[in-house]
């Protein structure tokens, strides 16, 4: 698969400005109008391809962090995210779907909803992408799961108008920190020939903040797909590794749960993305130490703490991931189904 070339300067610069003002005016759920021409966000599509890799992931993440939060299930915070979610993929041309669901968590009944996407590919051949929007109820949910939501909408506004071989359904899940019940659902919704022409599921889960990026499959599952994606990231130079080995548990698996569960239980291959902390050193800098443990689901995870604790790790991360999905959503993949 050949590396996809970058294009920076001072062009990709005043266009991600440009598009720093598309995102504060999303979050503030003013594109739920139909109204305009179609041909504004079709524009939007073109000028975020324009962009330093990352750099609008970034600014999505940190707007969707610092302006909704906490965005715990069954709650208005959860709406407000949907909200977010939904003008951004407006703003990039998708005509998304709302996907409400009820579902049960712990004896009690929660309602949510997946917002869908789709972009069309040159094979009726599907990719799901995926990443939740919801998040724990402390901090701001920045690392979990806003990196995660600022990547898929980038990937969503960088391919819109790039020809791609599969069709590419980009989806934010309702409910993960509830027990995965997005997913779930919009698994079991699935009509049987869109399943079957299903051939992956990559996973956005707090994609970075760590000091190692990672990719996994599902245990007992399909591996080409995860294999792929470390093939992608070696040929650009990019650090992303998988899990090691350890007892009861090959090398390159996951056993904790996430949104990819349901899709592996499927059949379906998948490829999971997140940002751990196995090493003591990395090319990222500074790294989570003892005494901040793990960030996620902690009153540290907030766009603020995180950035003056460790600057530029969350960028120079989204940077490379961000350089790996173009290559790999825009590539025939290993199995070539």
């Amino acid at each position: 698969m050949p590396a996809l070339r970058t294009r920076g300067g001072r062009l990709a610069i005043i266009v991600a400005a440009v598009l720093v003002l598309v995102i504060g005016v999303a979050a503030a759920g003013i594109f739920g109008s139909r109204g305009g021409s179609h041909s504004r966000p079709v524009r939007a599509s073109r000028a975020a391809a324009a962009t330093r890799h990352g750099a609008l992931a970034l600014v999505t993440a940190q707007t969707f962090a610092r302006t909704i939060h906490p965005r715990v299930a069954n709650t208005w915070g959860e709406i407000g995210a949907r909200t977010f979610v939904n003008g951004v993929f407006q703003q990039y041309a998708y005509t998304p779907r709302t996907q409400e669901f009820i579902a049960g968590a712990a004896g009690r009944r929660v309602h949510s909803a997946n917002i869908i996407a789709v972009k069309q590919g040159d094979s009726a051949l599907q990719l799901v992408v995926g990443a939740h929007y919801d998040s724990a109820a402390l901090g701001e949910g920045y690392l979990d799961n806003a990196t995660g939501i600022g990547l898929l909408l980038e990937m969503a506004a960088r391919l819109k108008t790039r020809p791609t071989p599969y069709t590419l359904a980009f989806v934010a899940f309702g409910a993960e920190e509830k027990g995965t019940l997005g997913s779930r659902y919009y698994v079991r919704s699935l009509p049987d020939g869109e399943l079957r022409r299903t051939i992956g599921m990559i996973d956005l889960d707090a994609v970075a903040g760590g000091d190692q990026l990672s990719v996994t499959s599902r245990f007992g599952g399909p591996t080409w797909l995860r294999d792929d994606a470390l093939s992608a990231a070696k040929g650009l130079g990019v650090p992303l590794q998988s899990s090691p080995a350890v007892a009861g548990r090959p090398a390159g698996i996951t056993l904790d749960p996430s949104d990819d569960d349901s899709f592996a239980a499927a059949g379906v291959a998948t490829a999971s993305f997140t940002s751990l902390n196995w090493s003591l050193s990395g090319k990222y800098g500074t790294v989570v130490t003892a005494e901040d443990g793990r960030l996620w689901h902690s009153r540290k995870d907030t766009v603020a703490y995180v950035e003056k604790k460790y600057p530029g790790r969350v960028a120079g991360q989204l940077h490379d991931l961000s350089r790996v999905l173009d290559v790999l959503l825009t590539s025939k993949l290993g199995r070539n189904p």
